[in-house]
């Protein structure tokens, strides 16, 4: 029988957890906030979307046991790493490419911005970090509404994702407004910004994916 408490909890704590997961900035939501600043609204939240589709991949596979392989293989994991470094770097060049006031480059500006959705999905796929904290989730919050039903367990899922698009939401608006209140050439400097921080964070990966490839794949 169906309890319609146990229903509205389940949606209230899948909201509130999936909200609150989303908050800290990845480099996908590093990329959102910068695809808002230079492209506008609609550009950053598309990268925001794909970043959830991305996540929504994770579960699925995490819910497949899929993801046994990468977290029981050292090698296979640091090669993932190593990965996610190179492809950050990558989007972190395309990036520069299109930031420019001169009207040949707004064009190329417009050309990239209409891979926004796929921008964030592949760069949210790729983050080593995304199905740690997706197995954490679903070894803990969403391990319990499994235990209550396939149907509370459903309305904690969908809440959850709900939750995180809504932040991204709040995240892309508080961006695009923050810029239109400032200096006209604060847009380009926080966007010059950014890209350092997506390139640094792509060095970072693929050091700590030599580190975990070399002395914990086995080789020394």
């Amino acid at each position: 029988m169906l309890s319609l408490s146990i229903i509205f909890k389940s949606i209230f704590i899948g909201f509130f957890t999936g909200f609150i997961a989303s908050i800290p900035l990845g480099p996908s939501g590093l990329e959102s906030i910068n695809r808002s600043i230079s492209h506008g609204f609609k550009e950053g939240y598309k990268v925001s979307l794909g970043a959830v589709s991305a996540d929504i991949f994770y579960i699925i596979v995490i819910n497949l046991g899929l993801l046994k392989i990468l977290s029981h293989n050292q090698r296979f994991e640091g090669l993932f790493w190593i990965v996610s470094g190179f492809v950050l770097i990558l989007f972190n060049k395309i990036s520069k490419k299109t930031v420019s006031s001169n009207s040949n480059t707004r064009k190329l500006c417009t050309h990239h911005a209409s891979n926004s959705f796929f921008t964030g999905f592949f760069i949210t796929l790729l983050n080593p970090t995304t199905p740690s904290l997706w197995i954490a989730i679903s070894g803990t919050v969403l391990s319990v509404w499994r235990l209550h039903g396939r149907l509370y367990y459903s309305f904690a899922l969908c809440s959850m994702i709900l939750g995180s698009i809504s932040w991204f939401f709040i995240l892309n608006f508080l961006a695009i407004k923050g810029v239109k209140m400032l200096k006209s050439d604060f847009s380009a400097k926080t966007s010059q910004i950014l890209n350092y921080l997506l390139f640094i964070l792509g060095i970072f990966f693929i050091i700590l994916g030599l580190f975990k490839f070399i002395f914990r794949g086995g080789f020394i």
